[in-house]
């Protein structure tokens, strides 16, 4: 935000230096990244008139120009500008001077004709960023006069404030100039609009219809005759330029002048395009285009605020004028409207058009709805003066629900608590009173210009930076509390990352935010929709996470890293409840990924891939060792497994599955090398797992084991044969698990061979080899009235 030195005069009286208020600007919050000069005190500017011109006998685009600098003396200088003219006052730089960009002004040949001296635009005195042509003065400055006296242009200093988003207020002249106010101790001074209404009320020729109170709170329009279209005054010129805003007609001037005075956006519209002398303010439909003033057509997002006459849309809310009712120089009636715009609604339409308005950046960080008539009547005064403009007599203001000053408790002892200061409440009240915070009744009555203080920590924040930071004491001792507050399914959580870390698993953080769309034909559930999505493919809340692991393993393989591919991501997912009127089903979940060599590309790897039982022993490993007992892996069929897939169970909570990754899903992220993952609700195992650990003595006596191969039928699963003999093994069975299957010639095509590993083991004696017999012959029994088992010779 550009903000003038000498604009802010008009405001409060000054009497630091443009160095030292910036200084103290940067000091209470309002950053000053730079100090821009603008002066005109240039030694060799002076006016000169354009006597003569000709085209230049070697050159299209250059002109030949006689230019006097008074009494009879003539310079011959060459001009590229494409707007000189005979008769034209204008800036010349002499032979010897130097321009604030460097450039040293010397007598010189052009494609053979000598030039001598220079006609200036404003870019190269310093006083725009961009100028179309040369500079054309006011007719009637003495020639020959050096430039800065002849225009009486004083010096001025233009601040670029880093604005941070949370104060818009600060976004205008009177803005800043209430923080200067504060900071000199000095009254705010503010223009108090004054002008002559005609008799005949505008009411009976302007109606204004609020069909979206929620995206447009506000709207005020003032009807204005016989305007005069012409070129702005000099002084309202210059202003405008110093801020960065280029000049357009008068009409338009006044506007912008009071946007950058007040901060509050106007538009001026020609009322002779306002059919029905109607304002219906109204939400667009969806696939509704629009043209505005800068000839581009935009397609509008549903729910974008439309202003419209009785038969059409003539301006975006907020965000900028239609061509078809723009002021141009045939204008003699203008419809001054002041309006204020829900900031989310401006937001969230401005991000899907992509329009970088200064009406668009002020609404859409939060205006004053209670400044609309101010500005308008600022404006319609200057339309009085500058323009020759009659009023018509009121204003049609549409304030359906009104938006009143937040009140906030003063609560002194916290305050002094967050800054660490002790001021008393007189003191705090003053502080705040200087930027307009009045204390009454022990309530700090915030206004509406400062959206951004709605507690107390807010009213903190004010009453530190006016009070000066630099005049807060650092603390000698900082008290800190010895306490701190445990949450065990965090800890739960960073135990599960130390587990899967150490196991060789890097750990992943990806999007919540997806492409509803793309999961929704992945997953076939539904998706959770974002009703303000930053992109598309940003539109909906994920309720996996295996697309996204797999997305990291496919980054990964494109850049060639195709070795240990294991990764792991512990993140929320969302799940849709059936009516978007309700929140998500959210739940945390532990997703695993594994692709590629199971060992580095070294002499002693035997270079095998990752398998189906690298991701079951994982599940295993980290059930291990996080004491969750008695789990089962079932078949399981799901959107993202195939194959070899599982299911992990408790009892019949479910907690998840396992499984080789289906080939559609491997095809659609491009990965060559097959894909085992796992997903698990960490929030069910948390509260199944064994969070009391208690001793057990080590067995002072030898365990016994024993090995059993059985042939069964191949449909028959293992798990179910497992769990048959921890059942029928007894209380001395204290291991069990498979270590060899095998399916081949010398058993049946029918028949697998199933080996298991038995441990049996007491901590009172030492077993006999009778009683291990016995407990193996009853697994035997059993597993052969069950399963058709019998003991392979």
């Amino acid at each position: 935000m550009k903000i003038s030195y000498n604009w802010l005069k008009e405001y409060v009286e000054l009497s630091l230096s443009p160095e030292k208020l910036a200084e103290a600007l940067s000091l209470v919050g309002l950053e000053v990244e730079e100090v821009i000069e603008k002066r005109l005190d240039i030694p060799g500017i002076v006016v000169g008139k354009v006597l003569k011109t000709e085209k230049h006998p070697n050159a299209d685009k250059l002109t030949l120009c006689t230019v006097t600098i008074g009494e009879s003396s003539e310079l011959h200088i060459i001009c590229g500008a494409p707007n000189v003219a005979e008769g034209q006052t204008v800036p010349v730089a002499m032979v010897g001077s130097k321009l604030p960009n460097g450039m040293k002004i010397r007598k010189a040949k052009i494609r053979g004709v000598e030039s001598e001296g220079m006609i200036c635009s404003e870019e190269e005195l310093g006083l725009s960023d961009h100028s179309e042509g040369i500079w054309v003065l006011p007719d009637g400055l003495e020639l020959g006069k050096p430039l800065a006296q002849a225009l009486e242009f004083e010096t001025d200093y233009v601040f670029d404030i880093g604005v941070t988003p949370n104060r818009p207020d600060a976004l205008s002249h009177i803005g800043v100039a209430r923080e200067v106010a504060a900071i000199e101790g000095k009254p705010l001074q503010l223009p108090e609009p004054d002008f002559t209404e005609l008799k005949e009320s505008v009411e009976n020729l302007v109606q204004v219809e609020i069909l979206c109170p929620e995206g447009c709170p506000r709207y005020a329009a003032r009807l204005i005759r016989n305007v005069k279209i012409g070129p702005s005054p000099t002084w309202m010129v210059r202003r405008l330029e110093a801020v960065g805003l280029r000049s357009i007609n008068n009409v338009v001037d006044i506007t912008n002048y009071v946007l950058m005075e007040t901060g509050h956006p106007l538009h001026a519209f020609d009322f002779k395009y306002i059919n029905g002398g109607k304002i219906i303010v109204r939400e667009s439909k969806e696939g509704e285009s629009f043209t505005t003033l800068d000839e581009k057509e935009h397609t509008l997002p549903e729910g974008t605020v439309l202003i419209c006459d009785a038969e059409r849309p003539v301006a975006i809310g907020g965000i900028m004028g239609g061509l078809n009712s723009e002021v141009t120089s045939t204008t003699t009636e203008v419809l001054l409207e002041s309006a204020y715009f829900n900031p989310e609604f401006i937001r969230r339409s401005n991000r899907v058009l992509g329009i970088h308005s200064e009406a668009a950046q002020r609404f859409a960080r939060g205006a004053d709805p209670n400044g609309v008539l101010y500005a308008q009547a600022r404006a319609t005064q200057l339309l009085v003066e500058l323009c020759e403009g009659e009023v018509y007599a009121g204003v049609v203001d549409n304030y359906p629900r009104k938006i009143y000053p937040v009140e906030i408790e003063l609560e002194p002892e916290r305050i002094n608590t967050l800054i660490g200061v002790d001021l008393s409440v007189q003191k705090m009240s003053e502080l705040l009173n200087k930027i307009g915070l009045k204390v009454q009744n022990g309530k700090v009555i915030v206004p509406t210009f400062r959206p951004d203080i709605t507690q107390t920590a807010d009213i903190a924040e004010e009453v530190a930076r006016l009070y000066g930071y630099d005049n807060i004491p650092l603390p000698e001792n900082t008290a800190l509390p010895y306490q701190a507050w445990q949450n065990e399914f965090d800890d739960f959580i960073e135990e599960i990352k130390t587990i899967l870390s150490d196991a060789g698993y890097q750990e992943v953080i990806t999007n919540s935010m997806i492409n509803s769309q793309q999961w929704e034909e992945w997953t076939g559930e539904k998706i959770y929709p974002i009703l303000n999505p930053i992109s598309r493919d940003m539109d909906g809340l994920r309720n996996t996470l295996i697309p996204s692991l797999l997305g990291v393993l496919q980054w990964n393989v494109n850049r060639q890293m195709r070795e240990q591919l294991a990764v792991f991501e512990i993140n929320t997912v969302f799940h849709h409840p059936g009516d978007i009127h309700q929140q998500p089903t959210e739940l945390i979940q532990l997703g695993l990924a594994i692709t590629g060599l199971r060992e580095g590309d070294g002499w002693y790897s035997n270079r095998q891939l990752f398998d189906f039982y690298d991701i079951k022993g994982i599940v295993e490993y980290l059930a291990d060792k996080i004491f969750l007992d008695n789990i089962q892996f079932i078949p399981y069929d799901g959107f993202a497994v195939e194959y070899q897939a599982l299911e992990m169970k408790s009892g019949t909570e479910s907690l998840g599955y396992l499984g080789k990754l289906k080939k559609s899903l491997q095809k659609k992220f491009d990965l060559e090398n097959p894909v085992f993952v796992a997903e698990i609700n960490l929030r069910k195992v948390f509260e199944l797992v064994q969070r009391e650990r208690r001793y057990r003595e080590i067995p002072r006596y030898p365990r016994v084991e024993r090995d059993l191969a059985i042939v069964v039928d191949r449909i028959v699963e293992v798990q179910q044969l497992l769990d048959e003999i921890r059942e029928k093994g007894g209380e001395y069975l204290t291991s069990a698990y498979v270590f060899d299957i095998y399916t081949g010639e010398q058993i049946d095509k029918t028949k697998k061979s199933v080996a298991f590993r038995l441990f049996f083991q007491s901590t009172e004696r030492t077993l006999t080899e009778n009683e291990v017999n016995a407990f193996t012959d009853r697994i035997l029994n059993s597993l052969e009235k069950k399963f058709g088992a019998r003991l392979r010779s």
